[in-house]
């Protein structure tokens, strides 16, 4: 008589218990690998934005002049700075730019102050990310006070309420006369935190990751301001 074989499997309910404990590891690696993933991101974007105010200062020193950000576009002035001082590099920003990239042109033309103005790497060239002026882009966002342009709008990351808790909480204050700042979107994809703001903007307010991956706010760089 053949001996019969026999067959061994899993059971349904062995199935199930086994897909669960997988879905229940995914769950709970997900989030530390999404944070260290955020983290890693943000790295490098500090270390990217260290790399643009090393080349604006550097501008600066050689050319006496600060770029041309959103606020000082469109007027007879920037034209006269485009001429005189950034070679011409770029659209006559006196008919205003309409991407963020255009302001960072004269610091890789024609003298490469940096080979090359690495992208924001939370920045969808393609959504608007809540510019009062609709530009987009998928630079970094370039601001400044700059003291040869003096405009009611001349302070960028200055939106802020004086008293407002938030402000005093994270030590934000504007820009000073002579400083610049780098400004990444963050996390959120969109400038600052629109509940924080009369306008619906709070250009600034800075990022931190402890508050979780996708928080509010902005990664901001700054400038000390131009010596004395």
């Amino acid at each position: 008589m053949a001996n019969k074989r026999q067959i061994s499997g899993f059971t349904l309910i062995e199935l199930l218990i086994v897909i669960a404990i997988i879905l229940i590891l995914i769950a709970i690696a997900l989030p530390n690998f999404m944070e260290a993933q955020s983290r890693a991101r943000l790295t490098r974007t500090k270390g990217d934005m260290r790399g643009i105010v090393t080349a604006v200062e550097a501008f600066r020193t050689e050319r006496d002049a600060l770029l041309i950000d959103f606020w000082d576009d469109g007027t007879p002035e920037s034209g006269v700075r485009w001429r005189e001082k950034l070679a011409r590099v770029g659209r006559n920003p006196q008919y205003e730019y309409t991407t963020f990239d255009e302001c960072f042109y004269p610091l890789t033309s024609p003298v490469k102050y940096m080979t090359s103005v690495p992208p924001d790497l939370w920045n969808d060239p393609k959504k608007d990310v809540g510019f009062s002026a609709g530009e987009k882009g998928q630079s970094y966002i370039y601001f400044d006070d700059d003291p040869l342009f003096k405009f009611s709008w001349d302070h960028s990351i200055d939106r802020f309420v004086p008293t407002h808790p938030a402000q005093i909480e994270t030590n934000t204050r504007p820009l000073q006369e002579g400083e610049f700042a780098i400004l990444s979107l963050g996390p959120d994809g969109v400038i600052g935190i629109k509940s924080l703001s009369r306008d619906g903007q709070k250009r600034g307010y800075p990022y931190s990751p402890t508050n979780g991956t996708l928080s509010g706010g902005d990664i901001v760089f700054r400038s000390q301001g131009k010596p004395d």
